[in-house]
């Protein structure tokens, strides 16, 4: 081969080999900037997961203070019920012995008219003798 051959394949070789450089050096920077991307990236998620993590600290305070207010509320109103059956239970107490009064009175009544009329009727036959 020719000196100049060689040296013509020599700089074609070169030229391969700085396209190749070049590609790589290429290459490099979208690997640099991807792996940056990647690392902001996770860095937000970081972010993210904490801001998560507070909030569900929080949000477990929030349900215990609600669940503590709603239970003692319950409490409450298990209390209110009992009260008011009692009251009702007294109201329907006095409601029967006032039903039990009446009935004898008008049962009482009743004996009494009849008293009455048989006496009416031993009057007036008394009279007609």
């Amino acid at each position: 081969m020719e000196r100049s051959e060689i040296s013509q394949k020599k700089e074609k070789e070169l030229q391969e080999m700085d396209r190749i450089a070049k590609m790589l050096i290429r290459r490099d920077l979208e690997l640099t900037e991807t792996r940056e991307k990647r690392e902001a990236e996770l860095k937000e998620l970081q972010r993210i997961k904490t801001e998560l993590e507070n909030a569900k600290g929080t949000l477990e305070i929030k349900v215990k203070a609600r669940t503590k207010e709603l239970e003692e509320l319950t409490q409450n109103l298990e209390e209110r019920v009992k009260e008011k059956t009692k009251e009702l239970q007294e109201k329907v107490e006095i409601s029967e012995k006032m039903n039990k009064l009446m009935t004898g009175r008008e049962l009482k009544m009743i004996e009494l008219k009849e008293e009455i009329r048989k006496l009416k009727e031993k009057l007036e036959k008394h009279e007609r003798h």
